[in-house]
């Protein structure tokens, strides 16, 4: 476990020198360029003398899922996502058991074993079904998908399920918050932008109207004397002529 320390921060850069990408939705994991974020940076959590889990930014789990990431391919290219854990105690009553977001503190799935290559820094993630994580290429739906699968041959195809670890510093807990609720924010705003195209293709008459406005927050920092995080400032945006 040289590779991967107790409670240690790292990233796993794939061979297109792409990092594990843990998504804003706080579910998808895919590969990006910019290992500057913290989307980028994953916790180490030793399960055992052999296997390890992996934290996001979020406080979720990498989880090799049984649903495919392409519709209709079960066998191949099984989808990697983000999910927090379940309360492991059995007798607690509220614990959601039907939420496929949610799973048990010692699912097997959140559990990696690390595997070194003939390269020292470097490593393949096994899960306890014989799949790898892998990084893949090439046209949509596949681009900078993030799967786990099983090696289809020997030799070069095996630097899709090797991934280099750069241990880096952790995040401040008061930036990983706020990086959190940013990206909330963001995904109310695409939300709210993508139901009001809906509705304005149902909108009939005239093209003349007004321009609807929101404030977008552009920016938060820690609030030391209140708690919780201020606005530090915004942005108006138009969004719409209706």
């Amino acid at each position: 476990m040289e590779l991967f320390p107790n409670r240690s921060t790292v990233r796993l850069k794939s061979y297109r020198d792409k990092y594990l990408f843990a998504e804003t939705d706080e579910e998808s994991v895919t590969q990006s360029r910019d290992g500057s974020t913290r989307n980028s940076y994953w916790t180490v959590e030793i399960v055992d003398e052999d296997c390890i889990s992996l934290r996001s930014c979020y406080g979720k789990y990498l989880t090799a899922s049984n649903k495919p990431s392409i519709p209709g391919m079960r066998a191949r290219y099984l989808k990697v996502t983000q999910t927090r854990l379940g309360n492991p105690n059995p007798n607690y009553s509220t614990m959601t058991v039907d939420d496929s977001s949610v799973t048990g503190k010692w699912n097997s799935a959140l559990q990696w074993l690390p595997l070194v290559t003939e390269v020292s820094s470097e490593v393949r993630l096994k899960t306890h079904y014989g799949n790898y994580l892998q990084s893949n290429k090439g046209p949509p739906p596949l681009g900078n998908m993030v799967t786990h699968d099983l090696p289809r041959k020997e030799g070069p195809m095996n630097k899709r399920i090797s991934w280099k670890v750069e241990l880096v510093e952790p995040p401040s807990v008061a930036l990983t918050q706020s990086d959190s609720f940013k990206s909330r924010m963001t995904l109310y705003a695409k939300t709210f932008v993508s139901e009001m195209h809906k509705g304005k293709e149902k909108i009939k008459g005239s093209a003349k109207g007004r321009t609807l406005t929101f404030e977008f927050v552009s920016d938060f920092v820690k609030d030391e004397e209140h708690g919780g995080f201020s606005l530090l400032h915004a942005r108006r945006h138009s969004i719409l002529n209706i």
